[in-house]
C-alpha cells in the first residue's frame, strides 16, 4: 500500500507539472501562487507553524497583519517555485538564460582562483532549485548536500534534474567525506544550513534572537581546509525573473580554539542567512520548525550570536 501511494502522489504531481508547463509563463506563474494561497488555507498544521515561526522571529517587530502577509508569501513562493520547477522536467536552458540574473559573480570567480573549492552559504530562499541549476549552466556546476525525498520515484525524478547540466548530489547522511573529496578537487559545495538539526548534528547560536541548533560542518570544514566561504542567495524580481547575489568571501574566525572557532563561525554564517531572511522575509522557507531543538539538552553554550 505505501508504494502505490508513492506511485499514485508521483503521478499526481508529474500530470500536474506536465499540465503547468503546456501554459503561458505568466498566467502559470499566476496559477501556481493561486494553488500556494489554497494550501495555505487548508493546510492548517504548516500554515500554524508557519505563522508561529514569524511571530517568533520578529515578536513585536511586525504587526498581525504583516505576519499574515508574510506567510502567505511564504505560500505564494512555494506554488510559484513548483511552476517553474515544473518547466525543468524537460531541458529548459532557455528559461534558465532569460529569466536568472547572477549579481557578484566575480566573487565566486576570485574565490575559485585560489584552488581549494568554494563552499557556498545558502538557505531555502525564494526558488533555491533553480540558484544550483543557472551557475551550472555558466560552466560551474556545483555539489549540493542534500536529505533525499522520501517519495522515491519523485526523488529520482528531482536529482535527474538537479544534475542536468553538471551538477552533483551528495546526501546528508554521508556528507562529510564527500565534501572533503570534492574540495580536494577544487570543486564547489552548496550548503543550506538553515535548517534545523539534533543537539548530537550542531551547535545553537542565535537566530533572530533565539538559540537554533545548527549544523557544525561547515564551519568545521571551512576551518580546517581553508576554504572560502561564500553566501548566495536567489531572489524573485517578478515577471517570472530572478537575481542571484553572490556575497564576498566571509572572513572566517580564527583564535585558535578549534571548537569556539566553529560555534563563532557558526553563526556567523546563521546571521548572513538572517539578514536576508529579514530583508526578503516572504520567500524564505517559515513552515520549517527551525527551533524544535532545545538547548537545555546540548552540551555547548546556551547560543552564540554572530556578526
Amino acid at each position: 500500500m505505501r508504494r502505490f501511494s508513492t506511485l499514485i502522489e508521483y503521478i499526481f504531481y508529474i500530470s500536474l507539472a506536465y499540465i503547468l508547463r503546456m501554459i503561458p509563463l505568466l498566467l502559470s506563474l499566476r496559477i501556481g501562487e493561486t494553488l500556494g494561497m489554497i494550501l495555505f488555507i487548508v493546510d492548517k498544521k504548516h500554515r500554524e507553524i508557519a505563522l508561529t515561526n514569524i511571530r517568533r522571529a520578529f515578536r513585536n517587530e511586525k504587526t498581525e497583519e504583516e505576519i499574515i502577509r508574510i506567510a502567505k508569501g511564504c505560500y505564494r513562493n512555494l506554488g510559484r517555485s513548483f511552476v517553474e520547477f515544473s518547466r525543468m522536467m524537460t531541458d529548459n536552458r532557455e528559461y534558465i538564460e532569460k529569466n536568472i540574473e547572477i549579481e557578484g559573480f566575480e566573487n565566486y570567480l576570485s574565490a575559485k582562483e585560489k584552488g581549494r573549492g568554494v563552499l557556498y552559504l545558502t538557505g531555502h530562499c525564494g526558488n533555491w532549485e533553480l540558484m544550483a541549476l543557472s551557475q551550472s549552466l555558466k560552466g560551474y556546476p556545483f555539489s549540493i548536500v542534500v536529505r533525499p525525498i522520501d517519495n522515491p520515484y519523485l526523488n529520482r525524478k528531482v536529482e535527474e534534474i538537479r544534475t542536468r547540466y553538471g551538477n552533483r548530489i551528495i546526501e546528508k547522511k554521508k556528507a562529510m567525506r564527500e565534501i572533503l573529496r570534492c574540495l580536494h578537487e577544487d570543486g564547489t559545495i552548496g550548503v543550506l544550513l538553515d535548517q534545523n538539526v539534533t543537539s548530537k548534528e550542531g551547535v545553537f547560536v542565535d537566530f533572530f534572537g533565539e538559540p537554533a541548533c545548527t549544523n557544525r560542518g561547515m564551519a568545521q570544514i571551512a576551518i580546517k581546509t581553508e576554504t572560502p566561504v561564500l553566501s548566495a542567495f536567489i531572489h524573485y524580481l517578478g515577471g517570472g525573473r530572478h537575481r542571484i547575489i553572490v556575497g564576498e568571501e566571509i572572513e572566517l574566525k580564527r583564535s585558535g580554539n578549534p571548537e569556539m572557532d566553529m560555534i563563532s563561525n557558526t553563526a556567523k554564517f546563521t546571521k548572513v542567512i538572517e539578514d536576508h531572511i529579514r530583508q526578503y522575509p516572504e520567500e524564505w522557507l517559515w513552515l520549517h520548525r527551525r527551533w524544535k531543538t532545545r538547548p537545555d539538552k546540548s552540551p555547548h553554550p546556551p547560543f552564540t550570536k554572530g556578526g
